[in-house]
């Protein structure tokens, strides 16, 4: 095996990867994921500081709260299909590779 045939291999499995449909999921996932918990962090930081200042009204800290909350949820849906996708695919792989060793 010479350099070309790992870098056609390689250009396979990406193109391979890329219509799977599992892996499309999972990335269109994992491309939501990122920003939605870097916007969790900032509402909850938010929150802090509205708990921090003595002159923030109460209704304001609890509708930062409910924001970060919700946001939360919303990540944890989405971890949970990533979970659930990852598995599918971890699943799918294994199974290609006893189909490629049994042949």
């Amino acid at each position: 095996m010479n350099a070309g045939d790992i870098v056609e291999e390689r250009v396979l499995f990406k193109n391979e990867d890329y219509n799977d449909p599992l892996i499309k999921d999972i990335r269109v996932l994992m491309e939501l994921l990122n920003p939605l918990v870097s916007s969790y962090r900032l509402l909850v930081g938010a929150a802090d500081e509205f708990n921090k200042i003595a002159l923030a009204h109460k209704k304001d800290l609890e509708h930062a709260i409910k924001r970060a909350d919700e946001l939360g949820d919303i990540i944890d849906e989405i971890d949970d299909k990533l979970k659930i996708l990852i598995k599918a695919l971890l699943k799918k792989i294994e199974c290609n590779y006893d189909n490629d060793f049994n042949r």
